[in-house]
């Protein structure tokens, strides 16, 4: 059998935010035979997505102190913060310790926390470290934002999921900005249109009347999301039009808002809140116009596994969304905060299936052409090569 190389994919948690969904969607089109991959991530009490991994024949570390757990809920609390933060020097001592174990040939670091500690290892052991960069760094807490910044330099490749996000880098860095490519997000399309498979037995276990349409999305509750601003556009809506249920799937921080948002509206009869639910690519399916409302994104893999459903998208010309979405074309862009706006242009679709249809069918071709996973595996594993093996020939 040929030597594999070894590759750690290390990340603040296995949560179920988009850059751990990438992580794991991404398994079924790595290259196994020509990489060894093994996945370590440092938050205990974030490990949803740790059996999936192991499912599928990757290793996974918990580089933090103790046993991992599975927590029922995934919102930051000063106390859970504060602990994260003492469990730095210890996941950064775990982290070498595994280095030295098991040489890896490279450590890819998603976000902050763990690129500054894939950094630091690898700049101690020599070993080459990649980063995906997934924000603005003006969005950052303001101490993330300047490790993020003074140690980025040590990194070898840079990949920002927008061109917004890869600005966002060079300001910040300036003539320092190490080598930086765009590599936009991606789903695997036929894996998420299975899965939203079986929507008529759905919207009767949620209760949908059948001559309804549905506005849903699928998220996590934070504010970022402006998910109160969700709210008020379901409010506007709702009072124009009888025939309209609106699907809310996630949890987090912002939950008691949201559900104080749909009392205020008067919404309790119109609105399902589902709560987490780790089949959430099933709701999607259900849904027949998919709302984004956040004040600031990358590029949310939640909007482009809509998109890849052929769902007709109503998303704030945030971060990268408008480097997918074309404004007429393949969805529709609207400003945050301009919820009278996007009810607007919610009723006009409502009303109007055959426009729904034309956008819906544009934006499904958009990610197989452009944002199909497979085509992010490829680019990642040529950068893999080019730094384990081209470079040094």
């Amino acid at each position: 059998m040929a030597h594999k190389t070894k590759i750690l994919l290390l990340i603040k948690s296995l949560g179920l935010g988009g850059a751990e969904r990438l992580l794991v969607d991404s398994i079924p089109y790595l290259d196994r035979d020509r990489y060894d991959y093994a996945v370590a991530y440092c938050v205990p009490w974030k490990a949803t997505l740790a059996p999936a991994i192991l499912a599928a024949g990757v290793p996974v570390t918990c580089l933090a102190p103790g046993t991992p757990r599975q927590a029922g809920s995934s919102q930051v609390t000063p106390a859970r913060s504060l602990a994260a933060a003492a469990l730095l020097p210890p996941v950064a001592a775990r982290l070498a310790a595994l280095q030295r174990r098991e040489r890896y040939a490279l450590i890819h670091a998603d976000l902050p926390v763990a690129g500054v500690l894939g950094r630091a290892v690898g700049r101690w052991m020599r070993v080459p470290v990649v980063y995906t960069e997934h924000n603005l760094q003006e969005r950052y807490h303001p101490l993330a934002r300047a490790l993020n910044r003074a140690t980025l330099p040590w990194t070898d490749q840079v990949w920002a999921v927008s061109a917004e996000a890869a600005a966002s880098l060079r300001r910040a860095c300036g003539p320092r900005t190490p080598r930086l490519a765009v590599l936009p997000n991606g789903v695997p399309v036929e894996q998420v249109r299975a899965e939203a498979a079986g929507a008529a037995t759905l919207r009767a276990e949620l209760g949908i009347d059948p001559a309804h349409r549905v506005v849903g999305t699928l998220a996590v509750f934070r504010t970022q999301k402006r998910l109160v601003d969700w709210i008020e556009v379901a409010g506007a809506v709702a009072r124009r039009r009888a025939d309209v249920t609106f699907v809310l799937v996630g949890d987090g921080p912002e939950m008691p808002a949201v559900r104080a948002a749909v009392a205020a509206q008067g919404l309790q009869e119109r609105v399902r809140l589902t709560g987490f639910r780790a089949d959430g690519r099933r709701y999607l399916g259900v849904m027949d116009l998919f709302l984004l409302t956040s004040e600031f994104e990358g590029m949310p893999v939640a909007l482009l596994e809509a998109m890849a459903l052929g769902k007709a998208v109503v998303a704030t010309a945030v971060g990268g969304v408008g480097e997918v979405v074309e404004d007429g074309r393949n969805g529709r862009l609207t400003a945050p905060g301009a919820t009278a706006q996007t009810a607007a242009i919610i009723c006009d679709l409502l009303a109007d299936a055959a426009q729904r249809r034309r956008l819906g069918e544009a934006a499904a071709v958009t990610v197989e052409t452009h944002h199909h996973i497979r085509r992010r595996v490829a680019a990642l594993e040529a950068g893999y090569a080019w730094l384990t093996e081209g470079r040094q020939t």
